[in-house]
């Protein structure tokens, strides 16, 4: 039976602005015991790429973004820049140091996330697997996080399918990723001044790996079932907290639109 009772947030697509600012207020406000452990899923419209915390934005084509209609926004997490459209993006946030995610070690908390993914992307038929640690491959200089899997990262036939990040401030593991639904390899290239070579077989997205195609929604349950079976826990459908709200607000309106914060690398 499950011991511990998560939120679960499945939300409707949002601007990459909001997307990140929601994350950071639900870390903050978990950080400080005013929310619950909570997985969220969620989706991006328009399409957005996302930048790495401390990554450099002239790696990005700001004008080749512009001319196909796909926003900017610098992630609160490190990790190298993803295109997100026709995905699936989980972010899971707790106190740091909740028991289920290694009480306080990062490395452990990477592999037990990563598990929880691994069993809902083998219920949707994917036979994925982890990145032994010292194993993982690092591309100098890429711009692309799905270049190479890090450690605990899911690949099928050795081709990324999850790229993930993390953050933790104020008390709180933010842990947020990506899992395409349908290939973007040649799109996200595109949008990089300097594109890794054959991105496109290096990743792989969820239709590829499982022969068929997958709407956001089986995903999300999937998820939603896997999360729960491999931590043993119960998911309550919930909404943000007002604080959670005002924080978001905040952000998105200080930080995420503001040139300054996207471009300040």
């Amino acid at each position: 039976m499950p011991h511990d009772t998560w939120r679960l947030l499945i939300d409707t697509a949002e601007r990459g602005a909001t997307n990140m600012a929601r994350d950071e207020a639900i870390a903050a406000a978990c950080g400080r015991g005013a929310a619950p452990p909570t997985l969220r899923l969620y989706r991006w419209r328009p399409a957005c790429l996302s930048l790495g915390r401390f990554q450099r934005s002239a790696e990005l084509d700001r004008a080749a973004c512009a001319r196909a209609g796909v926003e900017v926004v610098r992630r609160p997490s490190g990790g190298r820049a993803l295109l997100h459209d026709d995905e699936l993006t989980y972010a899971v946030v707790a106190p740091l140091d909740h028991p289920l995610l290694g009480a306080g070690s990062i490395l452990e908390s990477y592999r037990q996330i990563s598990l929880a993914l691994l069993a809902a992307l083998r219920r949707l038929g994917a036979d994925a697997a982890l990145t032994p640690v010292g194993r993982e491959r690092r591309v100098a200089g890429s711009a692309a996080c799905f270049d190479a899997p890090a450690a605990y990262e899911l690949t099928v036939d050795g081709r990324k399918l999850a790229g993930s990040a993390q953050t933790r401030r104020e008390g709180a593991i933010l842990q947020h990723g990506a899992i395409p639904l349908t290939p973007h390899a040649d799109r996200l290239a595109a949008l990089l001044l300097r594109p890794p070579a054959d991105l496109g077989e290096k990743m792989i997205a969820l239709d590829q790996a499982i022969g068929r195609a997958a709407g956001f929604d089986e995903v999300a349950g999937a998820l939603t079932a896997g999360f729960g079976a491999a931590w043993g826990v119960a998911f309550e459908p919930g909404e943000l907290a007002d604080e959670e709200r005002a924080i978001e607000r905040r952000l998105r309106d200080e930080k995420y639109e503001s040139e300054s914060w996207t471009y300040a690398r």
